[in-house]
């Protein structure tokens, strides 16, 4: 039993199936939307891949030399709130006025860091929803003022606009600006979001409202540099940003690159260090790995095979290698730091998800196991701990340290790797395995999240060993698990490797009723808005999960 799903036990103090509490459903993709649409707006960018099997497995494109991406917000035009959400303000404005702040005239004129001169022409809008905007001595507040979340490369950062009106706000423009590392080619997009005025008090970021999002293809072909005004998708307005790439003088990556911040993780090979990156001032996960140790416990293969897995695969839903670098005595992996904690944490606070926040989180980890498949890759050890949630509550699936590479379908392997409660049939018996066993860890993986617990648990490891071989698969109710995740269920915890859900493809999964309100191109294109969102209000914040994590000198660790 590993020692995270004891101490979740151990806190969790769960009661049987029939005391569990119904939550009500968060995820936007429900088992009752006929059509696959998400149930409110979504956050997401416009993807000009034609399929499917393009998004999930598409190859990464290297620039010919590294570089850094420079992004500045100046401001935006003509925001408003989606429909469903108009009346937020106006319920709000009452409060406000008993508090002696008044509300915003929506002709209220926002100055402009950039253009000063333009402030006069901005288009005024009565239609916003932010009529009702309180202010006091004329200004508005910060905390009604939109927000970016930029994303490159799974690296994501938050700006706040530090004046304006919810309808024209402004950002810092020049005087601040935000430094991503390019290695590869991949798209920038901002996502827009204001906070919601009648959100209760600690309830984080999930009720904060999407207002509109942009993508741009920056050119990194050579260096450039242009300010813009880019219109929004999934909203109204537009929004100016200046964008510059640049192609330092090239020099060898080490260790000196970076300020050493936090240890978060220690392992048998090594630790994982929270650490910035000195020109850019990116925060990133750095993965330090003694050579000796793994030479020693014979362990090289599956530490290259890491490297390998993370260098090939471009898929919103894994970490992406960032770096790699070696010193004499060690191997250094630096990868995007997602910021949003370990699914672990989130399950043992909640004890179990609904039904369609378990569905929302097993399809994009269905999704990245397929651009797995696709290479040829067998994860082999899928659980929560493993999986991470970025700023926007999407997955992101890290550590592929048991990775088995170049697996064809038609092959088998015999390696005995993976987490207890985890662990399939046919790797206990010994048998030889292949991409199956990753539908079996998907399976185990879903019921734990609906019930809150694996489905052959017991504390006795070799007792839950025999339970993987031999016990009935049970269920609490269909309140808790609705028929068909009760059907998905019994078909991807099938103990025969060729009848198990999944043994002909991802794509049978995919089909399966308990998915059918899921567009999965747009899923694919991270369209569905997470209804979880992390609190997680600073892009170099430590991660909930690894608080908890005795801090260590960082000095000597490197």
């Amino acid at each position: 039993m590993s020692w995270k799903l004891a101490k979740k036990l151990k806190e969790a103090h769960l009661d049987s199936w029939s005391n569990f509490s119904r939550t009500p459903p968060t995820s936007l993709v429900s088992e009752n939307d006929q059509e696959g649409k998400p149930e409110s707006s979504t956050p997401a960018v416009e993807d000009a891949a034609s399929s499917v099997e393009g998004l999930t497995q598409a190859p990464v494109v290297k620039t010919r030399k590294p570089g850094i991406l420079v992004v500045t917000l100046h401001e935006g035009r003509g925001f408003s709130l989606p429909e469903a959400h108009r009346h937020l303000f106006a319920s709000h404005h009452q409060t406000a006025s008993q508090t002696g702040i008044i509300p915003a005239s929506p002709r209220r004129k926002a100055s402009s860091s950039v253009h000063p001169s333009n402030s006069s022409t901005r288009p005024h809008t009565s239609t916003s929803g932010f009529d009702e905007t309180p202010t006091n001595h004329g200004r508005v507040s910060g905390k009604y003022l939109p927000y970016a979340l930029l994303d490159f490369d799974k690296v994501q950062v938050f700006i706040d606009a530090i004046d304006g009106t919810p309808e024209n706000p402004c950002w810092a423009g020049t005087n601040t600006q935000y430094k991503f590392d390019v290695s590869r080619v991949t798209p920038l997009t901002v996502h827009l979001y204001v906070r919601n005025p009648n959100a209760p008090p600690r309830s984080g970021r999930s009720q904060d409202i999407f207002i509109g999002s942009l993508r741009i293809d920056p050119r990194f072909d050579e260096p450039y540099k242009e300010v813009q005004w880019v219109d929004l998708q999934y909203g109204t307005g537009k929004l100016q940003l200046g964008v510059e790439y640049a192609e330092p003088q090239a020099t060898k990556l080490s260790i000196d690159n970076f300020e050493l911040l936090k240890v978060v993780g220690k392992g048998s090979f090594g630790k994982v260090m929270q650490v910035r990156k000195k020109d850019t001032n990116r925060i990133y996960a750095l993965k330090t790995i003694r050579k000796a140790k793994i030479i020693s416990r014979s362990e090289v293969a599956h530490t290259l095979a890491e490297r390998s897995v993370l260098a090939q695969i471009n898929n919103p839903f894994i970490v992406p290698l960032k770096f790699s670098f070696q010193s004499p005595e060690k191997l250094y992996f630096v990868l995007a730091f997602v910021n949003g904690g370990e699914l672990f944490h989130h399950l043992t606070n909640e004890r179990r998800f609904d039904i369609n926040r378990s569905r929302f989180y097993t399809a994009e980890l269905l999704c990245a196991l397929e651009c797995l498949h696709g290479f040829n890759v067998i994860y082999r050890d899928l659980k929560p701990e493993n999986i991470l949630l970025d700023y926007q509550g999407h997955i992101a699936l890290c550590d592929f340290g048991l990775c088995k590479l170049e697996i064809k379908d038609e092959d088998q392997t015999h390696t005995f790797c993976g987490t207890p409660e985890y662990l399939a049939p046919e790797l206990l018996l010994g048998e030889g395995y292949n991409k199956t066993v990753d539908w079996w860890t998907l399976g185990v993986l879903l019921y734990e999240m609906l019930t809150g617990l694996p489905p052959f648990y017991d504390e006795v490891t070799n007792e839950m060993y025999r339970k993987i071989l031999s016990e009935p698969l049970h269920f609490p109710g269909p309140e808790i698990v609705p028929p068909a995740a009760k059907d998905l269920l019994t078909k991807l915890l099938n103990r025969k490797p060729a009848e198990r859900l999944g043994a002909n493809g991802a794509a049978e999964i995919k089909s399966h009723p308990f998915f059918h309100a899921i567009d999965w191109k747009k899923l694919l294109q991270r369209k569905y808005e997470p209804a979880f969102k992390p609190s997680v209000t600073m892009h170099h914040t430590i991660p909930l999960a690894m608080l908890s994590k005795m801090p260590e000198n960082v000095a000597n660790s490197c």
